[in-house]
């Protein structure tokens, strides 16, 4: 019985995410949800209060996910390059120890990359609604702000890594940075990825992995000798 309830769930879920990207979420109705995902309508009100509900949980768990990459990357790179004394995490900058250690980061960054990359080109569907939604005014108009934090990961998780400082900041600069030559060209790129494919000689395949080339040239741009600044100098 539990399995056919997941199942039934998942089916809503799934053919909402469909009807949401091709018709827009105001125009779906949840009658067209129930026929796509063949249940009843009472069923979807079981699961989900409303058609918004239906969307806060594609949103919270897209969002969620990513967290998770971060999270991980964080924990599992940056918390080891600092416990090793590869990388120290100053108020301002980002210092690597040694040219090795720039390597490694610079190595297990594009990695991250390629894992959230593949999330969100899995999910082109679902980040095609969140930036959609994200031009509302609404409830989900600062999702792809909170987007932002989570692929950055989360500075006061930096900070809870013994031997980093507590002033760390960053400028304006690198906040708008992170934002538009990060955030919005990942999401970008899955949203249209289907589009450009169509009318592109490249597959999906070598299309990923000549935005992964473009990506790990700005990851290098960020990186001046050993550091990687956060705050510039006042003027």
């Amino acid at each position: 019985m539990e399995r056919h309830t997941v199942d039934a769930k998942e089916r809503i879920l799934n053919a909402a995410i469909e009807l949401f990207s091709q018709k827009g979420y105001d125009a779906a109705r949840v009658s067209d949800i129930a026929d796509a995902a063949n249940v009843n309508k009472a069923l979807i009100y079981y699961y989900f209060k409303s058609k918004q509900d239906i969307l806060d949980c594609m949103v919270e768990s897209l969002l969620e996910n990513a967290l998770s990459l971060a999270m991980d990357f964080i924990h599992s790179s940056v918390a080891r390059m600092v416990e090793e004394g590869q990388l120290e995490v100053q108020a301002d900058r980002l210092h690597f120890t040694s040219e090795e250690a720039r390597s490694i980061f610079q190595r297990e960054t594009l990695s991250l990359y390629q894992r959230i990359l593949d999330y969100v080109i899995e999910k082109r569907n679902v980040i095609r609604i969140l930036m959609l939604e994200s031009l509302k005014s609404g409830k989900h108009q600062n999702a792809l702000f909170r987007f932002m934090k989570f692929l950055s990961g989360d500075y006061e998780t930096l900070l809870a890594i013994p031997g980093t400082e507590r002033r760390l900041s960053l400028s304006d600069e690198m906040t708008l940075f992170r934002f538009f030559f990060s955030v919005i060209p990942i999401v970008s790129f899955a949203a249209y990825f289907d589009d450009f494919k169509a009318v592109s000689p490249l597959s999906g395949e070598e299309l990923r992995n000549s935005f992964l080339s473009v990506y790990q040239a700005v990851i290098n741009s960020l990186i001046a000798g050993s550091d990687i600044l956060l705050k510039g100098k006042s003027a």
